[in-house]
């Protein structure tokens, strides 16, 4: 028996911390040793003593219940022993264990070339897995493949064992091919592992098929838990049945998705994964510049259709989304062709013209009815925000329109201000920010930590306090470049001259989101006597420039000191403000202050959900659909000051756009095989 004590201190010690049992199996031929050891010094004890020449050496992988250490073989290898570790001997899992492995003939060790592709395909799973924001896992050569460990720390039930097969299918799903494979089979709570430091020793060691050393690659200092909600996104790929349809004759399992694909002209490559069939488009439907192995189609054996695009722009693309683009009526029950008459019941109707009408200015003083439905106007345009139930319920930050944002002190409305003008760039909009309490340099680093993630920053010695990486820095800054323009504060607060400069900047660059932040650092006195007059021109004057240059202005309000749950009179010193805006946003930090007052307001129980996020926004007013007193519960996360819509959502954005999809590794994004 081969092995190496130093690989397997190192192995045992971030895979059992804190003295956690384990069993150790050896499995010689048809024989098995088995043991149960608390620590590795009693481990490597015992192993000195077994005398076997040719065997595997494996782990249970995930924690194993005190009871079990009662067995005989306590601390000791006894041949043959029994039982073993159960999965109902499992207390919870500690790890998602993703193998990557060569398809080659059992009982025989990998090539080097199989190797070679293993390596290739753990460095794609390993990408995915870091855009979908997985913590960073064990890296190791199991000697014939590659394991990536993600540390989970789930409880060992049925639904997690569930889960976990699910997130096991879709990688499968996702990466599987004719040579190489993602095992689907390591998914129940008493699964064994290689133990890393043993050699594997599978067939005869020949020059062509050797006998190799298992190894942990890259790993950690300390491995970070990944929470259930990531796994659950994950596992949400995984495409569900379509229900049969009687009105268009349709059904899933007879629907021949290569005559589909081969009548819409869809060029793709056909191969076998797991149980099901994965088609490779030649390029995605959405954008052909994602080429190669970027776009896929997937048809389950319970003939359900799946689509996935490794780019961020086609993410969120579905099945339903591709034949919905070559088959607008495929899930309609009757799908009329629109038409483009003014009235639908009369073809010839045509608008009675008013011939007299008094006018002022070109403009009638009264519309009839038919003038009204016959204006033009300019199509509704939306900037999205970026928070999922906010873009539901507003559509965006419609151009045109004002929003006033409030809050306490460390509500979060930085992160958001900053937060927003990201998403505006992503979209292809440009943003234009007056902040009165940020210098220049310090908005930058804010938008340069949102905009990165957290795979791409870095933890300083100064707690809470994280810096872009290098060279990442300059190149996101480069792809904000002329998508957000900063005012300069040298040229003084004073609000008219700032909106001249706006209006200026607008002409220029075709801004179309202005961030004021905030009405108090913004000399207002000259719009009037009265501080609350000088509020509602404030407004008035906001509104008239958004209406006129087809803008959406964010403007932040502080609010009057309140001894109550922050409402939306609360909002600075006039009510006026809050009557003229279109959108009305508040900012919570979810704290005790919060849960105390919240509680007495509306009365909700401690099991409200809203408690279990870090922060909250709440719709005040919404002009165009009337929504009022929503609470979307939102999640900071401090490394990129980011407000997430839950703690598994991971961004990135279009900075990395021409590295997206199966790319060559930065050195961010590879594991180091050599």
């Amino acid at each position: 028996m081969k092995y190496d004590e130093n690989e397997i201190r190192k192995a045992i010690t971030l895979m059992k911390p804190d003295n956690e049992l384990f069993e150790i199996r050896i499995l010689e031929g048809k024989q098995n040793y088995s043991g149960y050891f608390r620590d590795v010094d009693t481990f490597l004890k015992a192993l000195r003593t077994m005398r076997i020449s040719e065997c595997n050496v494996y782990i249970t992988l995930n924690n194993v219940k005190e009871a079990c250490y009662s067995r005989n073989q306590r601390d000791c290898f006894i041949k043959n022993a029994n039982p073993n570790t159960s999965d109902t001997d499992i207390f919870c899992y500690d790890w998602l264990m993703i193998d990557i492995d060569p398809t080659r003939p059992s009982g025989t060790s990998s090539s080097d070339e199989e190797i070679a592709l293993a390596q290739k395909k753990a460095n794609e799973v390993y990408t995915f897995m870091k855009k979908e924001g997985f913590e960073e896992p064990i890296a190791a050569m199991s000697g014939n493949g590659v394991h990536l460990l993600y540390y989970i720390g789930l409880e060992s039930n049925n639904e997690n064992k569930e889960l976990v097969k699910k997130c096991l299918a879709v990688l499968d799903m996702f990466f599987s091919e004719d040579k190489i494979k993602v095992d689907t089979a390591n998914f129940n709570p008493a699964r064994i592992c290689k133990l890393y430091g043993t050699m594997a020793e599978k067939g005869s060691d020949t020059k062509e098929r050797p006998h190799r050393m298992s190894r942990i690659i890259k790993a950690p200092g300390k491995p970070v838990q990944n929470k259930k909600a990531m796994l659950q996104k994950l596992a949400r790929n995984i495409p569900e049945p379509e229900k049969p349809q009687r009105y268009n004759n349709y059904s899933p399992m007879q629907f021949d998705i290569e005559d589909w694909m081969d009548a819409h002209g869809l060029s793709y490559r056909k191969m076998s994964y797991g149980t099901g069939t994965k088609y490779i488009l030649s390029e995605c439907p959405f954008d052909s510049n994602h080429t190669g192995k970027d776009a896929c189609i997937f048809r389950m054996s319970n003939g359900a259709i799946g689509f996935h695009c490794f780019h961020n722009s086609c993410s969120d693309k579905t099945w339903r989304d591709v034949r919905l683009m070559f088959e607008p009526d495929a899930y309609d029950k009757q799908f009329v062709q629109e038409r483009h008459y003014p009235n639908y019941k009369d073809p010839n109707y045509q608008v009675h013209k008013v011939e007299k009408i008094k006018e002022v200015d070109g403009q009638p003083v009264f519309y009839t009815t038919e003038q009204i439905r016959m204006l033009v106007t300019p199509p509704e345009e939306f900037i999205k925000t970026g928070i999922t139930i906010l873009d539901q319920k507003l559509r965006g930050l419609k151009k045109g329109f004002v929003t006033c944002i409030s809050g306490l002190r460390a509500a979060g409305k930085s992160s958001i201000i900053s937060q927003l003008s990201i998403e505006a760039a992503e979209q292809g909009y440009r943003v234009a920010l007056f902040s009165g309490e940020l210098t220049a340099k310090n908005l930058l680093k804010w938008l340069l930590l949102q905009a990165a993630g957290k795979n791409y920053v870095a933890a300083t010695s100064f707690e809470n306090y994280y810096i872009v990486r290098q060279p990442y820095d300059e190149v996101i800054s480069k792809w904000l470049d002329n998508k957000v323009y900063v005012y300069n504060n040298y040229y003084g607060n004073e609000f008219e001259a700032i909106m001249k400069k706006l209006q200026e900047c607008v002409t220029e660059h075709k801004v179309d989101l202005i961030i004021l932040d905030n009405m108090m650092t913004l000399n207002i006195s000259a719009l009037d006597m009265d501080k609350y007059r000088q509020q509602s021109i404030f407004v008035e004057f906001l509104e008239s420039f958004a209406k006129k240059n087809n803008v959406h202005i964010v403007f932040v309000a502080h609010p009057r000191k309140s001894i109550g749950f922050l409402r939306l009179d609360d909002v600075s010193g006039s009510n006026d403000i809050v009557n003229r805006v279109d959108n009305a946003l508040i900012l919570h930090r979810v704290n005790e202050d919060f849960r105390r007052l919240s509680k007495q307001m509306f009365r909700w129980k401690d099991e409200n959900p809203l408690y279990s996020s870090t922060n909250v926004i709440e719709i005040c007013k919404d002009r165009d659909g009337g929504v009022q007193d929503e609470f979307i519960p939102l999640y900071f996360e401090a490394s990129t000051k980011r407000l997430r819509n839950n703690t598994a959502e991971y961004k990135e954005y279009g900075w990395k756009e021409s590295t997206e999809g199966f790319f060559p590794p930065t050195d961010l994004d590879e594991i180091p095989f050599s």
